[in-house]
């Protein structure tokens, strides 16, 4: 089936590697047919962008938000204070004006998590690997640790794009290149939580196995995330018949209150 250029317009959607994404909520719609792209747009969108009409309609597609923000401000302040619509124009939001000033909080936040993490005596890291829409493998590090003064920091370490494999081998490269763009002594480390799939903790090829070997340590505590075993289990486990009770349970005492 063949993309229709209105559709960006109509259900603010484009084409991406064959796929039809949703500019709104960055969803995938598995059918390029007109019917499921409305049905989509209908169901979790058009409450909200039905309202947006028009030379408005087109206008917020070929912008980025900040342009749109900008220029609603702009007619805002023309009819209500007219006065100060100076200061208003003076607002930069374009594209390249929000890419520099994430850029810089980017560069601001990553230098104060390399400060407090230089400061902690232990730390641990817990690390998992996903797919997104585009099919590209996402590995998602967090670190915790802790100084001297039982001062503890928690924190979202960094993301790793994984355009090939993701084999152990592929993780533990990855991992040591955040440890190294941190500057994190590799020493410090005492604790290790995965999602125990085979490219993390198997007994050869894992990423534990592989990256321990890396930083030449063996004091280390290698965990299962509690949430995967929690996933698991209910899975395993029928709550069908404790549920059942429960239900009936609660149904009993409303329909009989006080």
């Amino acid at each position: 089936r063949k993309f229709n250029n209105e559709w960006c317009i109509k259900y603010f959607i484009v084409q991406h590697n064959k796929d039809v994404v949703c500019l709104i909520c960055q969803s995938t719609i598995a059918v390029m047919k007109e019917y499921n792209i409305k049905r989509h747009y209908d169901t979790k969108h058009s409450a909200s962008y039905d309202s947006i009409v028009g030379q408005s309609r087109v206008t917020k597609c070929s912008k980025c938000d900040g342009e749109f923000i900008k220029s609603c401000l702009e007619i805002f302040i023309e009819n209500v204070s007219p006065e100060k619509k100076n200061l208003v124009e003076q607002i930069s939001l374009s594209r390249f004006t929000m890419a520099r000033r994430i850029d810089d909080l980017s560069e601001n936040i990553e230098a104060s998590l390399k400060d407090r993490i230089s400061k902690c005596s232990a730390f641990s890291i817990a690390l998992d690997e996903s797919t997104d829409v585009s099919d590209t493998a996402q590995l998602v590090v967090f670190i915790r640790g802790v100084t001297d003064n039982f001062e503890v920091t928690e924190e979202f370490l960094d993301m790793a794009s994984m355009h090939s494999t993701t084999t152990g081998q592929n993780i533990c490269e990855e991992v040591t290149k955040l440890m190294n763009k941190f500057e994190i002594d590799s020493s410090k480390l005492v604790g290790i939580t995965t999602d125990g799939a085979p490219s993390m903790v198997g007994k050869n090829n894992g990423f534990v196995k592989r990256f321990l070997d890396v930083i030449q340590t063996e004091n280390v505590l290698v965990s299962h995330c509690i949430i995967h075993q929690e996933n698991l289990c209910s899975k395993v486990l029928g709550f069908g018949e404790v549920m059942k009770n429960v239900v009936s349970c609660v149904n009993y005492i409303r329909s009989r209150g006080l």
